[in-house]
């Protein structure tokens, strides 16, 4: 009973640490407390209810239990007190049976062994032949051997004291039998020879009398013996059944009553569980109808979030193109302007009488390729403005910086800052939107700029660079030597509408920060003012599914 108390108190104490210290399920949040509350203190209330079930219980079958056990103890005492007893009086009686079977046995060959003797000698006295008599000289002289190892046997075994009186008596008749067959074995005058087997004839009858008298001792103390064993055995016997019924009396139906008295109160325990169950059920489907509800406001939620995302970076890329506008059209009116030479000395070679159309040809290929590069500096910027739903792919991370150093190279150049890239070779490939990494990327190279214009150092420069990130990451770092930024405004810097320059929005680090989180990542910031920044974020490169695709950290 105790321990099934224990497991109960331990299930509920699982199930009720598995809740948030605030009440609610991990996807619930703070405006729905009251709900989530609502459902923890069911839990609650059954619990307690459990316990004090349990605690009922407990009390019921403490104080008996133990009276019980001691009962038991008595018991296992007595049982071990008549396995003593049978071992210490029962056993050596049975090993004295086993003996006095064996004794009885010798004493009646005894008495064989001397009529066998007297045999032998009576066929030595009356046989003539040599042959037969040398043959019952021979019989007498092993039958004297058995007989006499026979009785010294006896002698020495262990007999009552009136046995071994009984010896002492026969012990006269037994040396002049002995005597007597030794002479007839030594042979000798026939006279001599016929008053040995008289004598021993006469001995052999006190003794075969004496002998009798022994073999019924023997039988009387074996009798004897057997009854006392039989007493002993039907009292163990009955003092075995007066503990088994002891047991079952003081015990067994103590113990029965008990069991009866916990299964009922097991069994209204269970009753009473089976109705808070069923009402906590019904509070806990009411509570998880309205946590569907609220979890359906939550995804609500985060499609607009995500939709206003999308619109930040838009805008965010908009103004970075406006920003560039001036560069962007230096840009374009290069391949421009050389399409329009190409074509008006095209057109000058064609008016001659003898046109070099090897020339031409040549001058129409490089329009052609000229043309190429403007389609594509038309097609990176529509690319980066163009506004729609985000789509991430497996991506190569230094495709990703080259395309963000293609189309800053020009304006670089333009402004005299050196653009270079320290690439690390053989990156693992990248799970993420494109666009707005690369808007990340941008959105650094246009702010080192920027501190470069404002810093204006004698060899400006900016580094983009990526690096295996041990143990499963790739990180991207923007380095400039411009103006840095001072310490007590860096914990500032992804704050909405905080910038440090006069014609900042204030919107492209803290949009830039976000889209690093939605995929996984983490972001830093090192600067000494007067020397430069470096900004650097990180991406994992393992389980691209997990991140998400909604846009969003989670």
């Amino acid at each position: 009973m105790r321990a099934f108390t224990s497991c109960g108190r331990s299930a509920w104490k699982w199930r009720h640490s598995d809740l948030p210290p605030n009440g609610c399920y991990p996807h619930s949040c703070s405006s729905r407390m009251s709900s989530g509350l609502g459902a923890t203190a069911a839990i609650g209330r059954l619990r307690c209810a459990v316990e004090r079930l349990s605690d009922r219980i407990n009390e019921i079958g403490a104080a008996p239990a133990g009276y019980l056990g001691r009962r038991y103890r008595v018991a296992l005492a007595l049982v071990a007190l008549l396995v003593l007893l049978d071992r210490l009086v029962v056993q050596p009686g049975l090993v004295g049976l086993l003996t006095d079977a064996p004794l009885i046995n010798v004493a009646g060959r005894q008495r064989m062994l001397s009529q066998r003797l007297c045999k032998a000698a009576l066929a030595l006295d009356a046989s003539a032949d040599p042959g037969d008599q040398a043959r019952w000289r021979a019989e007498l002289r092993q039958v004297l051997t058995l007989w006499t190892g026979s009785h010294q046997r006896l002698r020495r075994g262990d007999a009552s004291p009136s046995i071994r009186k009984a010896f002492v008596l026969i012990e006269p008749s037994y040396d002049r039998m002995h005597a007597a067959a030794e002479q007839l074995l030594a042979g000798g005058a026939p006279r001599r020879h016929r008053e040995s087997l008289a004598s021993l004839l006469h001995a052999e009858a006190e003794f075969l009398a004496g002998m009798e008298r022994i073999v019924g001792l023997y039988e009387r103390e074996a009798r004897a013996h057997v009854r006392q064993l039989i007493a002993l055995g039907w009292g163990l016997t009955a003092a075995v059944l007066a503990a088994l019924a002891g047991i079952g009396w003081f015990i067994l139906r103590p113990a029965a009553r008990l069991i009866d008295r916990q299964v009922d109160a097991l069994r209204d325990a269970r009753d009473i569980l089976e109705d808070r169950v069923r009402e906590r059920t019904a509070e806990l489907e009411r509570a998880n109808q309205s946590l569907a509800h609220e979890a359906e406001e939550r995804v609500r939620a985060e499609q607009r979030q995500r939709a206003l995302l999308e619109q930040f970076s838009h805008v965010a890329r908009t103004n970075t193109i406006g920003e560039m506008a001036s560069g962007l059209a230096h840009e374009l009116n290069q391949p421009l302007g050389a399409i329009a030479n190409y074509a008006e000395g095209c057109i000058v070679a064609l008016e001659s009488p003898a046109p070099a159309l090897d020339e031409v040809r040549a001058a129409l290929g490089r329009v052609v390729s000229t043309t190429f590069r403007a389609g594509a500096i038309v097609k990176r910027i529509r690319q980066f403005v163009t506004r729609g739903a985000t789509a991430r792919r497996w991506l190569e991370p230094n495709a990703l910086v080259q395309d963000v150093n293609e189309f800053f190279r020009d304006e670089a150049q333009r402004r005299g800052i050196a653009l270079r890239m320290e690439l690390a070779p053989d990156l693992p490939t990248l799970w993420g939107d494109p666009i707005q990494l690369q808007q990340v990327l941008v959105n650094l190279t246009r702010n080192a700029f920027d501190a470069i214009d404002a810093a204006q150092p004698l060899e400006p420069s900016v580094v983009m660079k990526t690096e295996l990130e041990p143990p499963a990451g790739i990180a991207f770092a923007v380095k400039d030597n411009g103006e840095g930024i001072a310490a007590e405004r860096i914990g500032r810097l992804f704050d909405a509408y905080f910038s440090t320059r006069d014609h900042g929005m204030g919107m492209g680090l803290a949009i830039s920060r976000t889209i690093i989180e939605s995929h996984q990542g983490t972001f830093d910031v090192e600067s000494s003012p007067g020397l430069g920044s470096t900004f650097r974020f990180t991406l994992p490169t393992a389980g691209g599914d997990d991140a998400g695709t909604d846009g969003l950290r989670r």
